[in-house]
């Protein structure tokens, strides 16, 4: 039985979301940074963590962040 990589507890069929080539309970598959809920497919990736596209992996792995400054931009502190 796989093991859920954020809780490490065993994921059953009938509840797994499998996404970044793991299997995940529904409630575990969410954004590293701002902790939203995640659809499988439907994220971005960073050493093994899912992100939110937008704004939070933008913010912290993209050129100059979502927005470049605009009002639309966000900027994480490390």
């Amino acid at each position: 039985m796989p093991k859920c990589p954020k809780c490490n507890k065993e994921v059953y069929f009938a509840e797994r979301k499998t996404s970044l080539g793991k299997d995940w309970h529904p409630g575990c598959l969410k954004c590293t940074k701002c902790n939203k809920t995640l659809a499988p497919g439907s994220h971005a990736e960073h050493e093994g963590q899912p992100y939110c596209n937008k704004p939070c992996y933008s913010a912290l792995f993209g050129p100059g962040g979502y927005g470049h400054g605009g009002t639309e931009s966000h900027t994480f502190k490390h």
